[in-house]
């Protein structure tokens, strides 16, 4: 097992093909080690691209590899990374470790699979292995009055850039940030506040993405099936892995999160908004209201054509208007 760790990590540091004697020269093990540590990372999945005369070089693999994570970013943002084969939930890991003496950079967690996945309104949500995104973002909260809807919103417009750009498919919002494409939900977000409990200032921020990425909605249990839908269709037509996908909604998060307050993404998110011009019913607590969604204001609230604005809410029924 050691020798197989030792030759995926010196495989995930070159960009270039090795040898087999390169690999066994730098590792001083022989060239049947390494032949059999390459079949061996084969046979769990890893790809392995082989050339006479080159060598061998790792490709993107289907599981989580901080690695190709990293190649696929751009921003300039230094981020922390923290990657698991199982956990009960990245959120709570995420705020288990805001408890934690820590560095100001941002703490990115990701999952292979949740075993104990959570939604807004404490809802489970299902985190099937290897076929979903699982990722949660921990910031430090460097502003006196925050504002975690408007955070959210952003969130859900970075991720509807990332897979407008990266997947060429046409996604959609539900307000406040259900991410659907063809009127299915493919993605929830969830952002959540670490206090201090001294001075009761918002110490930190926990933002929480799902995303059914590669998952195959047949999966899903009948209840669910006519409005939890995926990305796999599309995903698998461009051939983009989880580790690209989750480089490129990194880069279009951090683009918005410095200037979030200043709403320049708003216009963005009503473009994607599929709730405007559509009658809604929104759930309040015990309060139900209907009406005509008609506008979403800077900091991302909705309006009425009755002119009630919520900035909270769960819309739970939407019927086409007809014109």
């Amino acid at each position: 097992m050691k020798t197989i760790d030792s030759v995926l990590k010196l495989l995930e540091k070159n960009t270039n093909h090795l040898s087999g004697q390169q690999i066994a020269d730098q590792l001083e093990l022989s060239r049947t080690a390494i032949w059999k540590a390459i079949r061996s990372l084969e046979s769990v999945g890893y790809k392995i691209e082989s050339k006479p005369h080159k060598g061998y070089l790792l490709l993107d693999p289907p599981m989580l590899s901080e690695t190709f994570i990293r190649r696929n970013l751009t921003t300039k943002v230094p981020l922390h990374f923290e990657l698991h084969d199982s956990i009960t939930s990245t959120n709570t890991r995420a705020k288990e470790l805001g408890a934690l003496p820590s560095t100001s950079e941002p703490q990115i967690i990701v999952s292979d699979r949740q075993t104990k996945g959570y939604g807004r309104y404490g809802r489970a949500f299902m985190s099937p292995q290897q076929t979903g995104i699982y990722l949660s973002i921990l910031l430090q909260n460097q502003q006196e009055y925050f504002d975690a809807g408007l955070l959210t919103t952003a969130t859900a417009t970075a991720l509807c850039r990332a897979i407008e750009k990266k997947l060429d498919a046409k996604p959609s919002i539900k307000w406040v940030n259900d991410v659907l494409w063809h009127d299915k939900k493919i993605s929830g977000i969830l952002t959540e506040g670490i206090t201090d409990m001294e001075t009761g200032h918002l110490k930190q921020i926990v933002v929480g993405i799902g995303i059914d990425y590669l998952t195959d909605p047949q999966t899903y249990a009948p209840e669910i099936r006519q409005r939890a839908g995926s990305l796999r269709q599309v995903v698998q037509k461009k051939g983009l892995s989880r580790n690209a996908f989750i480089g490129a909604f990194l880069n279009e998060f951090f683009k918005l999160y410095p200037n979030f307050n200043s709403y320049d993404f708003i216009a963005d998110y009503r473009k994607y908004c599929s709730t405007l011009d559509q009658q809604v019913t929104i759930t309040r607590g015990n309060e139900t209201i209907t009406g005509i969604a008609c506008d979403i204001t800077d900091s991302g609230e909705l309006i009425l054509d009755n002119g009630q604005v919520f900035s909270s809410g769960e819309i739970t029924k939407i019927r086409k208007t007809t014109t």
